[in-house]
C-alpha cells in the first residue's frame, strides 16, 4: 500500500489538531482569568486561605470563578475528546488499511501472484480513459497455454500450477514497468502495453512466446524433464472508438486464429474488422 497517508488518515489528524487548538485556546482563557484575578487579589477558590477579600461576595470574583470553573470543565472534556479521537482514529485507520489490503488481495491471482481478471479490466478501462497520454497507442495481448488440459491430466495439477507460474514469470521478464500482466482465467493470460504500437506489441508477444518455448518443465523433486510449454498469443491495438470489450474481443479472436494456424505463434488483429 502507498506509504503516504491517504486523505482519510489526514482527516483524522486534522480533526485531532482542531480539537487540540480549541482546547489550548480555552486553556489560554483560563490563564488570562487567573492573571486578572491575581492582579486584583481576587481568589477564584473560596477555600483558599487568603480568601478574605471575597468575604462579602465580590460579584466580579464570583463571575470570574464561575467562568473559570465552566471553562475548566470544557477543557477537561476537550482533553478527553482528544484522547477518544486518537483511540477511535487508530482503530478506524487500522480498519481502513485492512480494507485497502483486502481490495488489493481481491485483484491478485493466488496461484501466480500477478493481477487477476478484475485487475486487468479495471486497468484497461483506466488506460483507455487517458489514451491521449499514451499517444493514442495501447495494445492488448491475450495468451493461451497450448495443450494445458493435457498437462494437467497427465502430469497432475501441481505441475499445472508450476506451468502457470512459469508463464507468469516469463511475461514479467519481457514486459516493462508500466505494462500490466494478469491471469485472465484458467490457462489464459492477458497483458496491457500502453504507448505501444501494434508492430512493437507483436515483437513483445513473440519475445514472450519464444522465451517460454526455450524453457523446460522439470519435476522439482527428481529433476526429471517433463517437456516444453508453448503459447498462442493474440494481439489487438487501439482503434478510434475502441472500448475494453472491443479490444479484448479482437485479441481473443486473434488468439484463436493462432490456435487454428498451428499454435505456438503470435497473430495480430489486423485482419479482424
Amino acid at each position: 500500500m502507498d506509504q503516504q497517508k491517504n486523505s482519510f488518515e489526514r482527516g483524522i489528524e486534522e480533526l485531532k489538531g482542531s480539537a487540540g487548538r480549541i482546547t489550548h485556546g480555552l486553556e489560554d482563557v483560563i490563564a488570562a482569568i487567573e492573571n486578572v484575578a491575581a492582579e486584583n487579589r481576587l481568589f477564584l477558590n473560596e477555600s483558599h486561605e487568603d480568601a478574605q477579600p471575597n468575604k462579602t461576595g465580590d460579584p466580579i470574583a464570583q463571575l470570574l470563578s464561575t467562568i473559570h470553573t465552566q471553562v475548566s470543565d470544557i477543557v477537561n472534556i476537550g482533553h478527553a475528546f482528544e484522547k477518544r479521537i486518537t483511540a477511535y482514529g487508530k482503530e478506524i485507520i487500522h480498519l481502513n488499511r485492512q480494507l485497502e489490503k483486502t481490495k488489493l488481495e481481491a485483484m491478485v491471482d493466488p496461484t501466480t501472484g500477478i493481477g487477476n481478471r478484475r485487475k486487468f479490466e479495471e486497468a484497461l478501462k483506466l488506460f483507455l480513459g487517458k489514451i491521449s497520454e499514451f499517444n493514442n497507442q495501447i495494445s492488448v495481448l491475450l495468451a493461451d497455454i497450448d495443450n494445458f488440459k493435457s498437462i494437467n491430466d497427465t502430469l497432475g495439477h501441481h505441475v499445472g500450477d508450476q506451468v502457470l507460474r512459469l508463464v507468469a514469470e516469463n511475461f514479467a521478464r519481457n514486459l516493462k514497468g508500466s505494462d500490466i500482466i494478469a491471469r485472465w482465467g484458467g490457462d489464459e493470460f492477458a497483458a496491457i502495453l500502453p504507448n505501444t504500437t501494434n508492430a512493437n506489441a507483436m515483437h513483445v508477444a513473440d519475445n514472450v512466446r519464444g522465451g517460454l518455448e526455450q524453457r523446460t518443465i522439470r519435476n522439482k523433486e527428481t529433476g526429471e524433464e517433463l517437456g516444453k510449454v508453448t503459447l498462442s498469443i493474440g494481439v489487438s491495438s487501439f482503434r478510434a472508438g475502441d472500448n475494453p470489450h472491443k479490444m479484448i474481443f479482437r485479441a481473443d479472436q486473434s488468439m484463436y486464429n493462432a490456435k487454428r494456424k498451428g499454435k505456438n505463434r503470435v497473430v495480430s488483429d489486423s485482419d479482424i474488422p
